[in-house]
């Protein structure tokens, strides 16, 4: 797993900034034969929900705390464009706390009410906070593609997807 040239680890989390927000960095992914991800470094600016694994995490519009790099869980049924999309989070970060989140590459989403078809594009807008849901299984023509599966992943589970956000 990677590492700032400050020795924080993607899997840091921490109530005080370590890193400038939005500081990106690249490693290799956990997953064997997937390549590189990029992490991004936000801020939970949810009033009291931590993140958990496989949440789609978007900038925060009403820009309470952390402005660009300040995000909140996916709305449910609500999608959002990519840009807004921040990333995925691939561990816990709690409410009010700072940490790495997937941008691009291999990592762990959450399947909303419905199952993720194989082969299938995903978006935001689950039937939960944070979930994602197939590409298809909307008929609004402008909601945005955040990643890609290979597998099919069971309703209100995780597995794993290719990501590129924001």
């Amino acid at each position: 797993m990677g590492f700032t040239a400050a020795g924080i680890s993607v899997t840091t989390v921490t109530t005080t900034q370590q890193a400038p927000l939005g500081f990106v960095l690249t490693a290799p992914c956990a997953t064997t034969d997937a390549g590189m991800c990029e992490w991004v470094y936000v801020f939970n600016d949810e009033a009291s929900n931590a993140f958990a694994i496989g949440n789609a995490v978007v900038r925060d519009p009403s820009v309470t705390t952390q402005d660009w790099y300040g995000g909140i869980q996916a709305p449910a049924t609500t999608h959002t464009p990519t840009v807004a999309v921040l990333g995925v989070a691939q561990h816990e970060i709690a409410a009010g706390s700072y940490g790495f989140i997937l941008r691009k590459g291999v990592g762990t989403v959450l399947a909303g009410s419905a199952a993720i078809t194989v082969d299938t594009a995903i978006t935001t807008g689950g039937s939960a906070v944070g979930c994602v849901l197939d590409y298809a299984d909307d008929a609004t023509a402008t909601i945005a593609v955040i990643g890609h599966v290979a597998t099919t992943i069971l309703a209100t589970a995780t597995g794993l997807a290719y990501i590129n956000c924001g």
